[in-house]
């Protein structure tokens, strides 16, 4: 039978795996060298042996839209195109909590502060040449793994994407990603987005936290279990590695994903011919942006 492990506190899904130790005595060291504002829970699991799982959370709450992130101070410090971005980069993120209140009648949670300092790292760190499809999609993995936003960065990232394709062709419309709401009201994924969402919040997981994992499959542990039921096999993840290796390998795959999402999405819209259209450097898409004001 395989063993699994919740990656996210099964009573608060705002906690999350953050030590790992089969040794009680170094639990308890850990939880005590943590500061005060901290939010800690510790569970034990039995694998091959008794293992001891601390879970933290970020200490960030409640809606997403009621934290206050005026970022207009720190956009305005930032290089001109990237303020233009940023700028947009805000709006959409704004949009996609509006429209998730509209549809669902509920709030998008916050399970962490807004990383504003991490906004223009990532649009530095893109590689603005190549074809449009590359190009948006390097756009997206990176917004997506700098994780600057409270939530919903996948979806903003997508939105992003969608813009920045639109300013290529104006022609361009993202294929349907969401499901129309069931029962449940609550917001799904279309099967063909659903499969690039679930393996980049899998890369995701395992670029931050593979050390961890490594020693939680020694124990034992065969499959973590993130909330949605996402499942990550460990086997299927290279977990031994330095952490800048770590880093820098699942970035790449990231990357790869999410030009193959973008590839899909543009097979999806009919609009083939952009598959070798050349994409527009960063100064371009913000003087794009800038003629949308």
């Amino acid at each position: 039978m395989e063993n699994r492990v919740p990656y996210h506190h099964e009573l608060d899904k705002q906690f999350s795996i953050d030590f790992v130790s089969p040794d009680l005595e170094a639990m308890g060291d850990r939880i005590v060298g943590y500061d005060g504002h901290k939010s800690v829970k510790v569970e034990s699991f039995e694998l091959d042996r008794t293992v001891y799982i601390v879970y933290t959370a970020s200490g960030a709450s409640g809606a997403a839209d009621e934290i206050d992130y005026d970022l207009v101070e720190y956009i305005d410090s930032m290089e001109s195109a990237n303020s233009v971005i940023a700028t947009r980069l805000v709006t959409v993120f704004r949009n996609v909590l509006e429209e998730n209140y509209e549809e669902e009648g509920k709030r998008v949670q916050a399970y962490k502060d807004i990383a504003a300092e991490a906004i223009e790292p990532a649009l530095n760190q893109i590689d603005w040449n190549g074809t449009a499809v590359e190009v948006a999609g390097r756009l997206a993995s990176n917004l997506i793994l700098k994780h600057a936003l409270p939530n919903a960065n996948h979806r903003t990232a997508i939105g992003i994407c969608q813009l920045y394709l639109r300013r290529v062709n104006p022609d361009f419309s993202m294929p349907e990603t969401a499901k129309p709401l069931d029962k449940t009201d609550e917001y799904d994924w279309m099967e063909w987005v659903n499969e690039y969402i679930n393996e980049s919040k899998r890369l995701l997981t395992v670029r931050r936290k593979g050390g961890r994992f490594k020693y939680l499959e020694e124990f034992g542990c065969d499959i973590l279990v993130r909330k949605h039921d996402i499942e990550i096999p460990l086997e299927e993840y290279e977990l031994d590695l330095q952490r800048n290796e770590r880093w820098r390998r699942y970035a790449e795959r990231h990357e790869e994903l999410w030009i193959d999402f973008t590839e899909e999405a543009v097979h999806r819209a009919g609009m083939t011919n952009m598959l070798d259209t050349d994409g527009l450097t960063k100064h371009e898409f913000a003087g794009e942006l800038k003629e949308l004001e």
